[in-house]
């Protein structure tokens, strides 16, 4: 049994720092998900929010219903296109009326339950603080439109995949002693299996 528990036991070892590795990084993900803490502003509308320092994404915000019925797939969306040229962004640091030029940005959308988000802009909080966003239609709109502000979602993702990253490092020592081991008990096996 000792034997036994010598030749696997590097080999769980690696496996359980993997494995409660990954499942930590998840839970930090979702304790932590830009999406879950967005701003929600309303059009026309202004709203004074704090912001930390670093990249910060504006999404537009409308229902997406989708029906899966097997083979065929339906979607509604109801939605505005090009919603850029129909609202005035202006994003100002309360405590210096200093003006943010947000970027038009595209690159990024989300669904959460019902609501999807494309972002259209992206602008960079260089000192945090309290900031008002101000959205105003420039035509007159026929029903509400919903913004939110999101923190920076690409960082962090990529903040779950470096802390993936160190949990294999960590592992793979455990791993490679482990496979000594095995391969050495089976072998040791087999010589006294002649």
């Amino acid at each position: 049994m000792k034997r036994l528990i010598s030749q696997y036991l590097f080999l769980i070892l690696g496996g359980a720092i993997i494995l409660l590795g990954m499942v930590f990084a998840g839970i930090n993900f979702l304790n932590h998900n830009p999406v879950n803490d967005r701003v929600m502003i309303s059009v026309p509308g202004a709203k004074e929010v704090f912001l930390k320092a670093g990249k910060h994404h504006l999404f537009y915000e409308f229902d997406s219903k989708q029906l899966n019925l097997g083979v065929l797939q339906l979607k509604k969306e109801e939605k505005f296109n090009n919603v850029s040229s129909l609202v005035a962004v202006k994003i100002v640091k309360v405590s210096d009326d200093s003006e943010v030029v947000p970027a038009k940005d595209s690159s990024m959308n989300f669904t959460f339950n019902d609501t999807r988000g494309e972002s259209l802009y992206s602008f960079e909080v260089v000192e945090e603080g309290d900031y008002r966003v101000e959205i105003n239609p420039t035509i007159e709109l026929p029903k509400a439109i919903t913004f939110s502000l999101v923190g920076d979602l690409a960082n962090s993702l990529l903040g779950v995949f470096k802390h993936a990253g160190i949990v294999v490092s960590i592992s793979i020592p455990f791993l490679l002693i482990g496979w000594y081991m095995y391969a050495r008990e089976a072998r040791r096996n087999k010589l006294l299996t002649r």
